[in-house]
């Protein structure tokens, strides 16, 4: 089975490793390999994949700038899917939905994606996650101000990127059927407790409260899996001590 991982960073470098476990043979279509989403023939890049991944994303807190970049993007690549008769397979995050997280201009993004990518995409799954472990490092990145980082106040339950990649492979190769697949971590803790966990963080966290609707909810629980929601992978105490992937994102 050939996959097309389209999307770069450690999200499509996580899932070409789980796809290639199982057998799969994957090609990896991002920036880096020269191939943008936005400007480049995805019908003739994706020529000759059974199955599609698509993990673009482009950090942005902004409604606008995030929405035309994952509607635009998952156009693009669930019309070549389509196009192909590939399978397209959607990387989303758990509740981004929820009216009260709107807000954030991520998720209005991640939003608009999904009710775009059901219109173009026949042969569809969509694999919603929680926030990653490696997303207390990420955000130490994107929000930092000289030598302190801003951490925004929200509850999750966070999850392993390698164990949403076992599930994205098991979609892939056909052992998950169903349309939509939810995964979350086993945790429940704040993000700067996830923060404070990091070995060596390298910069001083400092907590940002939200205001509004969207700080609130945030803050409420609106972020965390509904009842029933699948959890897989570690606890994050096992995470750290075992892979030592804190230390290398």
């Amino acid at each position: 089975m050939h996959v097309a991982m389209v999307g770069g960073g450690i999200s499509g470098a996580a899932i070409s490793r789980a796809a290639e476990a199982r057998g799969c043979s994957v090609t990896q279509l991002s920036r880096s390999t020269g191939f943008d989403v936005l400007r480049d023939d995805a019908t003739a890049a994706l020529a000759g994949a059974d199955v599609v991944v698509e993990a673009t994303g482009r950090f942005t807190t902004s409604r606008r700038a995030a929405t035309e970049f994952f509607t635009a993007s998952t156009r693009a690549i669930g019309g070549a899917a389509a196009a192909i008769g590939a399978h397209h397979v959607v990387l989303s995050i758990v509740n981004c939905t929820r009216p009260e997280v709107q807000g954030y201009g991520y998720f209005a993004g991640k939003t608009a994606q999904e009710a775009v990518v059901r219109a173009v995409s026949p042969r569809l799954t969509v694999v919603r996650s929680t926030q990653w472990f490696e997303f207390a490092r990420q955000n130490l990145e994107r929000m930092r101000v000289g030598p302190v980082a801003l951490v925004p106040g929200m509850t999750i339950a966070p999850v392993a990127l390698d164990a949403v990649a076992a599930v994205i492979a098991d979609v892939v190769v056909g052992d998950r059927t169903e349309p939509v697949v939810e995964v979350a971590g086993p945790d429940t803790m704040t993000l700067w407790a996830m923060t404070t966990a990091l070995p060596d963080p390298g910069v001083t966290p400092v907590r940002l409260p939200i205001p509004g609707r969207t700080g609130r909810a945030f803050r409420d629980g609106a972020l965390l899996p509904t009842d029933g929601t699948e959890v897989v992978g570690p606890h994050l105490r096992d995470w750290i001590a075992g892979s030592g992937r804190l230390h290398d994102d």
